[in-house]
């Protein structure tokens, strides 16, 4: 198929190929420029972005570990498609893990990682969508970054990235009303508070409404995508 104004050439950028790629290919699968269950072949991806084999099949290997990508044959490969199973395994293993952390690192930030928090928070509200979205992302990083071993925080990046192609149906970051905008940053507003109180239960609880809220509305969002798909 071909992949033209579906993703962006790298090939001018002095950075690593590989992170490059990545990059651009998790963008177009979050955006949605590259649709759920949409094959491509490698060789029109290379053409595309400009770059050879070598950065594309790593980059590829990247992204099927955080669930964006189905690796098919040596030439081919998909976009994984959107299930509520998948989905709601990701938020199982996000609460079991990263709500006891979150808890364990209240009240445990450091003055430096206080003002962090409150620059992610404001900045989580920007109007360039692409900062904003890092910003959230960052965010909950930080969140439970006192009490996270490297371990923990290898595998909730991998949670993380693979809950953001699911955020992005519902809480689109280029699709935005102020209305929208406030609301979110109030719901984040809660998660920092909490955070800063020292109130590890709070934190905790918190937290688990937070990323229920999330799960309920992403469920609902692809149980009336699948209906459409599908009418009886």
């Amino acid at each position: 198929m071909a992949l033209e104004g579906q993703v962006r050439s790298v090939a001018r950028d002095n950075s690593s190929a590989v992170d490059l790629v990545t990059a651009e290919i998790r963008r177009a699968v979050l955006t949605g420029a590259l649709a759920a269950g949409e094959q491509f072949s490698i060789r029109d991806l290379a053409l595309q972005l400009g770059v050879s084999h070598i950065p594309i099949r790593e980059a590829l290997r990247r992204l099927e570990s955080q669930g964006l990508i189905v690796l098919r044959q040596a030439r081919s490969a998909a976009v994984a498609p959107l299930s509520i199973a998948d989905m709601e395994a990701i938020y199982r293993l996000r609460t079991v893990i990263e709500l006891p952390l979150a808890g364990t690192s209240a009240g445990r930030h450091s003055p430096e990682q206080v003002t962090r928090l409150h620059e992610l928070l404001e900045t989580s509200r920007d109007h360039d969508p692409e900062r904003a979205w890092q910003a959230h992302y960052d965010l909950h990083a930080a969140l439970v970054h006192p009490a996270a071993n490297e371990w923990d925080e290898r595998v909730l990046h991998t949670l993380w990235f693979a809950t953001e192609r699911y955020s992005h149906l519902v809480f689109d970051p280029t699709q935005i009303t102020e209305e929208e905008r406030a609301y979110r940053y109030g719901r984040h507003k809660v998660l920092v508070d909490a955070a800063l109180a020292g109130d590890a239960a709070a934190m905790s609880a918190a937290l688990d409404e937070h990323l229920s809220t999330n799960r309920e509305r992403i469920r609902e969002f692809i149980a009336r995508l699948e209906s459409e798909q599908n009418p009886s």
